[in-house]
């Protein structure tokens, strides 16, 4: 099992704007009928990072990490050839809809937001005045450590939008491994071949995940926060996957039986009848052993 961890580790700059430590909420926008499935079952699902709404999305950074590689100079041209060799074939494979199944690791990812109460994301779940969406707000440091605990290991954080950040995150990689890289071409160690070769895996390992935390500037509004599974299959950490389809996809996911201490509250979307759906919304989580938890109504107003 690949410790991401510990490759993040060696780029503290990174790991630290990915997340800051500290704990938060964060929030897990869906529809009611979902809402509902997720309380009653006390599951929620990380989905194959192939397959999300938008193919721009998974390519978006694949096509920055080769531009930038045209562009930087001063890397090891041996490793930086084979890992833009890498990448523009992860990229032609995706676009084309040839994926690599042999690969022994998939990403499964489940967004968040950090934002309780945002107008973008509460119109991609409601369906008019009387139709609204939700989200759950989970306690990020109890839900991190519950996954942890058992065998979730997973890499998390928040989106980077702003492409300026995005380039110095890359650079920061490809200095720290190139100079790695280069450490081991001088060395006159036995094993220096060896550790040629680690250096090109971990190189290609810490980028595919970080590109995951990469977006279009375009989507900066949702304010996502990340949470990413790797299921490395043929090991004692691989998780069963199951199908769902949507909108004519068949896509795999994983479930994750969450503990009920890590949800904070639920969270009403705009609605002009807000007092019939948080009494509806409360008796609901009574149901299902969840009525100490907050309830909160958006304060954006609906236009009339």
């Amino acid at each position: 099992m690949i410790d991401y961890d510990s490759l993040l580790k060696k780029i503290p700059r990174v790991k630290k704007i990915l997340d800051d430590g500290e704990n938060s909420v964060l929030y897990h926008y869906t529809k009611p009928e979902k809402l509902l499935g997720i309380l009653e079952s006390g599951t929620i699902r990380f989905s194959n990072a192939l397959y999300l709404n938008d193919k721009e999305e998974v390519t978006y950074s694949y096509k920055l990490i080769l531009n930038l590689l045209e562009d930087i100079q001063g890397l090891n041209e041996n490793l930086f050839s084979k890992i833009k060799e890498y990448f523009h074939n992860k990229y032609t494979k995706i676009i084309s809809g040839t994926d690599d199944f042999d690969n022994k690791f998939e990403y499964y990812t489940i967004s968040f937001s950090t934002d309780s109460d945002n107008l973008t994301l509460w119109n991609n779940y409601s369906k008019g005045q009387n139709y609204t969406g939700y989200n759950i707000g989970f306690c990020k440091r109890d839900l991190i450590a519950d996954m942890e605990k058992i065998g979730f290991n997973s890499v998390y954080g928040n989106i980077i939008y702003n492409q300026d950040k995005q380039i110095t995150v890359l650079k920061l990689i490809f200095e720290k491994w190139n100079k790695q890289y280069e450490k081991y071409v001088n060395s006159s160690l036995k094993k220096s071949s060896e550790k040629l070769t680690d250096t090109y895996i971990e190189l290609i390992n810490i980028l595919s995940i970080i590109s995951l935390f990469f977006k279009n500037p375009y989507f900066k509004d949702e304010k996502e926060y990340r949470i990413i599974f790797i299921n490395n299959y043929g090991s004692n950490y691989t998780k069963q996957t199951k199908i769902c389809e949507k909108n004519g996809l068949f896509i795999p996911y994983i479930e994750y039986k969450f503990l009920k201490k890590t949800v904070d509250s639920v969270n009403i979307g705009p609605t002009l009848e807000e007092n019939i759906f948080y009494t509806s919304t409360c008796r609901m989580l009574a149901n299902f052993g969840y009525g100490n938890k907050k309830v909160n109504r958006s304060k954006i107003p609906l236009r009339y």
